[in-house]
């Protein structure tokens, strides 16, 4: 129980910005895109008192590409295992890493 209730209060914290994002990519989306997922909802919410999986069609279709986390461990291995003669103090993986959080700040703004 307890953690259906900090779900909960999870999502009333975030309802402004979801509102917000949601409010951009509909105003981003061409008309007709945004008139059919509407039809796609009425027909989804009509259907799940007897089918609830007609509720799958609100689940992302988008494809997750790697994360910044995975990312970052990738190039450290890399970097551990690519000892050469010449020793690097790790200001190469370093700089790479802050420009990979700083392109991920901006794709946020």
């Amino acid at each position: 129980m307890k953690s259906i209730i900090g779900r909960y209060n999870r999502a009333l914290e975030n309802v402004v910005e979801a509102r917000l994002a949601f409010d951009r990519l509909n105003d981003a989306a061409p008309l007709a895109s945004v008139k059919i997922w509407e039809a796609n909802v009425q027909e989804a919410e009509f259907a799940r008192a007897d089918n609830p999986a007609a509720m799958d069609i609100m689940q992302s279709k988008i494809k997750r590409g790697t994360t910044l986390k995975n990312i970052t461990a990738s190039i450290r291995r890399d970097d551990g295992l690519s000892q050469s003669a010449v020793l690097d103090n790790g200001d190469a993986t370093d700089w790479l890493l802050q420009g990979f959080l700083i392109e991920d700040e901006q794709s946020v703004i």
